[in-house]
């Protein structure tokens, strides 16, 4: 029986699980901007800039994929990703360091190892591409689940922060570097084809839709995922209840992960896009208009969480549907960098705002007013025929 395949869809979740940990950075944020004097903003801005990064990196990974091969490039990642850790440790969290060390070293690492897990896997099983994708990539909305748990033990104990981030990245490093030795490529795979040029996308309206859509649903739930455990603080919740939120976001994210890509079998992307944009507006407007109870802080993590995770397998079936199986590695790129621009700007607006008001309220209209205007446009604008077609 040959192993291979099943060692590769393996290390895909491990690799998922250890850089998905990203989810759980609301758990830093008040003691950075406690004990270091950062901003609301500068702390949101260091995780927007890394899902940016991510994004981008994972498009110029593609060629490097092909060049040095996958165990290669696993490897690099694996070391990138620690020595961002490493850099923050030995130099102090001041923004620059943390800058440089989370949001561009680690960031990069991410995009390519993202960019491994979620295409080496399929080639091993063609026949069962969603099932496959759908497990590797509930395992990126899973990683934050083990890391909030760990840090919220070191903080307990006293733990320097400093410490803090040395061990979960020496820990994810390990992880990485393990898994980096167990992906294999099928033999005779072919290369990656070239990507469509980018002026040629923005002609079409179907490219824009996508594009809009992931924008928007990726841009509301990381202005709340960046800022979660902050959010709570406004309100008379526990500690312990302010944790388990990122760990109710996480598995919620993990879970509809595997519910919107089932029920995407079923129901076709023209319908549930709309949808997943309707339920993220709502659930974010309670934040703005509702004092949170430690109940409904732990439901609205849970259902934004939920509603989060169909940005990632909805859009990526939809454009293989809309442009044709072929050209989903031409397209689907460009169409995740709508997701790294709003990584930059939705994480980054909720800090700031949050800095000018004092609380979250004006942030959370702003997300859920770009989710329902979204939304309505959707709803009553006819979907456009594509421009490029089906080659």
């Amino acid at each position: 029986m040959n192993l291979k395949p099943f060692h590769t869809v393996i290390a895909a979740v491990i690799t998922m699980l250890a850089l998905g940990s990203i989810y759980a950075w609301s758990i830093f944020v008040p003691r950075l901007i406690t004990e270091y004097g950062y901003s609301t903003g500068q702390t949101q801005l260091i995780f927007g800039v890394f899902i940016g990064v991510f994004t981008v990196a994972m498009v110029f990974g593609r060629s490097l994929l092909t060049a040095w091969g996958v165990s290669k490039l696993a490897f690099a990642a694996a070391v990138l990703y620690t020595s961002g850790y490493v850099l923050i440790w030995l130099w102090g969290p001041g923004f620059l360091i943390m800058f440089g060390g989370l949001s561009l070293l680690a960031g990069t690492a991410t995009g390519f190892g993202y960019l491994i897990s979620i295409s080496v896997p399929v080639e091993w099983f063609p026949e069962k591409k969603g099932l496959i994708t759908g497990i590797v990539s509930a395992g990126f909305g899973g990683g934050a689940i083990l890391e909030s748990t760990i840090v919220q033990k070191l903080f307990i104990a006293n733990v320097a922060l400093l410490d803090v981030f040395l061990i979960v990245g020496i820990g994810k490093g390990v992880l990485l570097l393990i898994s980096s030795f167990f992906f294999i490529r099928p033999e005779n795979v072919k290369k990656f084809t070239s990507l469509i040029p980018l002026r040629q996308l923005i002609r079409d309206n179907n490219f824009l839709r996508l594009f809009a859509g992931i924008f928007t649903g990726t841009f509301a739930g990381l202005l709340v995922v960046g800022n979660l455990k902050p959010i709570g603080e406004q309100y008379p919740i526990d500690e312990s209840t302010l944790v388990l939120g990122i760990t109710v976001f996480s598995i919620a994210n993990f879970s509809g992960r595997l519910f919107w890509g089932w029920i995407n079998d079923y129901v076709t992307g023209n319908t549930l896009i709309p949808l997943s944009l309707f339920l993220m507006g709502i659930f974010i407007l309670f934040i703005a208009i509702v004092p949170l109870s430690s109940f409904l802080y732990l439901f609205i993590s849970f259902a934004v969480g939920f509603s989060f995770g169909a940005n990632f397998v909805i859009y990526a079936k939809e454009t293989a549907q809309i442009f044709g199986l072929e050209n989903l590695g031409k397209i689907y790129p460009f169409i995740f960098l709508g997701y790294g621009i709003s990584g930059i700007a939705g994480p980054f607006t909720g800090g700031w705002l949050r800095d000018l008001s004092g609380s979250y309220q004006n942030p959370a209209f702003v997300a859920a007013a770009l989710c329902l205007i979204v939304f309505v446009g959707m709803l009553f604008v006819a979907k456009p025929k594509t421009v490029l077609g089906k080659s």
